[in-house]
């Protein structure tokens, strides 16, 4: 996920549960977030919100804000993995898709 307002590029490492984020300007490597026990699958940026969303094969998404690089919250309702997150800005709303065949709205 990249983020041109923030000056971020956010990359799930798949298989480490992590996520580096990465200054575009210098291409330095400033932060990484833990906190998932599966691998990354999707992430989405609320620009409006300063929050990144993060998808996982263990069935959460994960909410962060993107100035400090905390988990603020985990959302759980899945029981298989994440495959996708789409935001509605306009709405304030996340929206996230399983491989359990059911859509969460947070």
């Amino acid at each position: 996920a990249v983020s041109d307002w923030l000056g971020c590029l956010f990359v799930g490492v798949e298989y480490s549960g992590k996520i580096n984020q990465w200054d575009i300007q210098t291409g330095k490597m400033i932060a990484t977030l833990e906190g998932h026990e599966g691998s990354i699958s999707r992430l989405a940026i609320s620009e409006q919100r300063g929050l990144l969303f993060s998808g996982s094969s263990d069935g959460t998404v994960g909410q962060w804000d993107v100035q400090t690089g905390q988990r603020t919250a985990t959302l759980k309702g899945h029981e298989g993995e994440i495959f996708c997150l789409a935001i509605s800005e306009q709405r304030g709303l996340l929206f996230s898709g399983s491989t359990d065949r059911t859509v969460g709205q947070w």
